[in-house]
């Protein structure tokens, strides 16, 4: 049997198939496929791991809790954020209360604790005494208040530790007849400054 050289085969052949081509072996084609898998899969892998990284140093901040004061009815505000502040191992908050009542009010006790709205409400014998502080309608007055936790203990927290809790302030309007006093509750957050 006669082989035929690559002339002889492409004798009969016009145009682009007359033009001999080196045969390819398959070794090289096999790593011509590996590099383009790596490549591929590398570039995919260096943007996962770009955004893994971009989440790492985001997501700490996203998840620390606002700094909030919101009352749950009309006629108080904070007029800005709380101060939630560790103070010899105990946090204390310290916000600024809004009179938007109407009239006057007197302020005689406050409330700070992580327990729920309602056992707050029922065990309200841990509120501090805020010396009957007299606010005329629009006033702002800051209430600095301790903070205990569900079971009426000081609550500790270290530097840089979410808190969240309710805060009741206790009032009468200065012309009231009954001495009861009236609960108002708000929800505060924020994160707990060293002192």
């Amino acid at each position: 049997m006669k082989f035929k050289s690559r002339k002889e085969k492409n004798a009969g052949r016009k145009g682009q198939a007359a033009i001999g081509k080196p045969a390819v072996s398959a070794r090289s084609r096999r790593g011509q496929a590996a590099m383009e898998y790596l490549m591929t899969y590398g570039w995919a892998i260096l943007v996962l791991v770009i955004v893994l990284a971009v989440l790492a140093y985001f997501l700490p901040r996203l998840t620390k809790a606002p700094e909030i004061c919101q009352f749950t009815q009309p006629g108080f505000s904070c007029s800005e954020n709380p101060a939630v502040v560790n103070q010899g191992g105990i946090v204390k908050v310290a916000f600024n209360l809004q009179n938007s009542k109407g009239q006057s009010i007197n302020v005689s006790r406050v409330l700070c604790t992580t327990a729920s709205l309602t056992d707050a409400k029922l065990n309200d014998a841990t509120a501090v005494p805020a010396a009957d502080q007299l606010m005329s309608a629009g006033a702002t007055q800051q209430i600095n208040a301790t903070c205990k936790d569900k079971d009426g203990n000081a609550l500790t927290l270290g530097a840089n530790s979410d808190f969240r809790g309710t805060l009741i302030v206790y009032y009468n309007f200065e012309n009231d007849v009954i001495s009861i006093p009236r609960p108002a509750d708000a929800i505060i957050t924020g994160t707990v400054l060293g002192g």
